[in-house]
């Protein structure tokens, strides 16, 4: 017995010392244990924080202020059976009245008899990373911006210098009206329609920009992923199907809402699934999919094309990069932007035929 006391005396001390916060609880989420990095990191002394529920201590909540209920609680899940496991970036409450970002990796601790009876918890301040991560965002951001002007000026130049030389060519022709004839005239009308050409394909050009710069202003409400993926795909069956291109829709039953904003999100949606079918102009499949993994929601669009060479793949999304004739290369980096700005990513999968794009969101 004596040796058992010793042991777990070590063991507490061990754990006590570690560099990294460990907190266990019991299955009622009270605390039982809480080392010193746990009081350093959180800034709650271990004597406020034993015998109390975890929830009312640190009141964890996301980046947008959504407070995780036991709904959304990885311990529950663990207790509750649902994950043997669980990771999730919190922000904390801590006890000197601010808020701190940290990492909580959370296992079960099983009984003889396989029951779960405590969870234990580490946990990690990652309060510096996360703000570096937003630092080199913004800088990312604004060198964004930067190649955006750049191209824009040059993408609106182009038509412009095009119209001017052929209101120069109208100009010397008005100015002689008196002597216009057939041949001349058609000259004229040909002129009128190369300068209509050009402000139609300006006038696109700018309002696919306006679309791209407005992706940070979000509209959130809860969709049904299902209906919205039938919805787009009703929408963009015709064109397919005059390509002969079948589209394929496969989602998994059960799927929870997600906070998004719809029309954003249906046009990110929308945009890689026009990709597909451009990339496919001899026919093919075209097959979406969308399931849950874990607290995310997985959407695939995988087409039959020739894919995308190596070579190009880390360019894809780049602002203007483009190798379709009279593409703008604004549709996957919009979309990308629109992702990005609910939290997800976007990337392309392993595919052995055509290419597949991933769209991963989360679920709160």
């Amino acid at each position: 017995m004596g040796n058992i006391d010793t042991i777990t005396q070590i063991l507490n001390q061990a754990l006590d010392c570690a560099g990294k916060g460990i907190m266990i609880q019991d299955i009622s989420r009270k605390v039982v244990f809480f080392n010193r990095a746990c009081e350093e990191i959180t800034k709650w002394q271990k004597e406020e924080v034993v015998g109390r529920d975890c929830g009312d201590i640190f009141q964890c909540h996301t980046s947008t202020g959504m407070c995780l209920t036991e709904k959304f609680c990885p311990g529950m899940e663990i207790f509750q059976g649902r994950l043997s496991q669980a990771s999730r970036e919190l922000l904390i409450r801590r006890g000197d009245g601010s808020e701190s970002w940290v990492e909580t990796s959370a296992s079960a601790i099983r009984n003889t008899e396989g029951k779960v009876t405590h969870i234990v918890t580490v946990i990690e301040d990652i309060s510096e990373r996360k703000r570096f991560s937003d630092e080199v965002l913004k800088a990312k951001t604004l060198s964004t911006l930067g190649t955006f002007t750049a191209e824009l000026a040059h993408e609106i130049k182009n038509p412009l210098n095009a119209m001017h030389i052929q209101m120069m060519v109208l100009e010397r022709e008005i100015q002689d009206i008196s002597k216009i004839n057939e041949k001349s005239k058609r000259e004229l009308l040909e002129t009128v329609s190369i300068v209509q050409k050009e402000l139609i394909r300006l006038s696109g050009f700018v309002e696919e920009c306006l679309h791209f710069s407005k992706t940070g202003e979000l509209n959130k409400k809860d969709v049904n992923i299902r209906e919205l993926l039938n919805e787009i795909v009703s929408l963009l069956l015709p064109q397919a199907q005059l390509s002969g291109i079948q589209v394929k829709l496969e989602v998994a039953s059960e799927l929870p809402k997600i906070k998004v904003d719809r029309d954003k999100i249906k046009q990110a949606i929308l945009n890689i699934m026009i990709n597909g079918v451009e990339a496919m102009p001899d026919g093919g499949a075209l097959r979406v999919s969308a399931k849950r993994s874990g607290y995310e929601i997985w959407i695939s669009c995988q087409d039959s094309g020739p894919g995308i060479p190596d070579e190009i793949k880390d360019k894809i999304f780049n602002l203007f990069y483009t190798t379709k004739d009279g593409g703008t290369g604004i549709g996957l980096s919009f979309a990308q932007n629109i992702v990005h700005a609910h939290g997800g990513t976007i990337r392309l999968g392993q595919s052995s035929k055509g290419s597949k794009f991933v769209i991963v969101i989360p679920i709160n």
